[in-house]
């Protein structure tokens, strides 16, 4: 998983690097308005930036995914009956000990 969230974030730096767009301030400078649909913004811009919208929210939602498995501790509860037969298989318990524990539970 930890892969995974590398992966991710290198993926998210060259988009964001991406989405800033390669051009200067155009013919007005850093504080004049200049032509704004050519300075990184215009039409693969804005794909880049609905782009990376939806990364964040895909990556979001694995996060909120990997919290709510933590918090409900991840598996589902065993039976007693699962765990008898495991422990059985683990030859932790003989055959007679897993027939009388097994007709406990039942009863």
């Amino acid at each position: 998983m930890k892969t995974f969230y590398t992966i991710f974030a290198l993926m998210m730096a060259g988009l964001l690097v991406s989405c800033g767009g390669m051009g200067g301030y155009g013919d007005q400078g850093p504080g004049g308005w200049g032509p704004m649909m050519h300075s990184g913004f215009g039409f693969g811009g804005m794909f880049m930036w609905i782009l990376l919208v939806i990364v964040i929210g895909v990556v979001a939602y694995f996060i909120i995914q990997n919290i709510r498995a933590k918090t409900t501790g991840g598996a589902t509860q065993e039976t007693p009956l699962d765990i008898l037969k495991k422990r059985y298989a683990k030859g932790e318990i003989s055959k007679e000990d897993f027939d009388r524990m097994k007709r406990d539970l039942e009863t």
